[in-house]
């Protein structure tokens, strides 16, 4: 199973999508993430610094690159143990490509 780790700075709750100022990156993240954990062969897990820290410490790649860089290098994306984005959220072309499905129509899940 292929596993799309993403390690976000500290956020309200674990969807990041509550607050007065929602993120629109993190409602189309949400929703995308719901329709690749449907798939049997992909997993997305969002690793939130506020709720589970020691994911971050666990994480030697992204540990590094906080202590190198400070927080403000989050959010990152690791994909199947590589470290594919610094920075900001995955594009939906980006998504796609990580989780091998057509994510851009809002349809139904293909593979792609």
């Amino acid at each position: 199973m292929r596993k799309i780790n993403i390690y976000e700075k500290a956020l309200c709750c674990p969807t990041g999508v509550c607050g007065p100022s929602v993120d629109p990156d993190l409602i189309r993240l949400t929703a995308q993430t719901k329709r690749i954990n449907q798939s049997e062969n992909v997993r997305v897990l969002r690793r939130n610094l506020a709720q589970n820290p020691n994911a971050f410490v666990r994480e030697q790649q992204v540990a590094k690159l906080i202590a190198e860089y400070g927080i403000a290098i989050l959010p990152v994306t690791v994909v199947a143990g590589k470290v594919m984005k610094l920075g900001g959220y995955p594009t939906t072309a980006e998504m796609s490509a990580y989780s091998g499905m057509d994510l851009a129509d809002g349809g139904h899940l293909e593979q792609v």
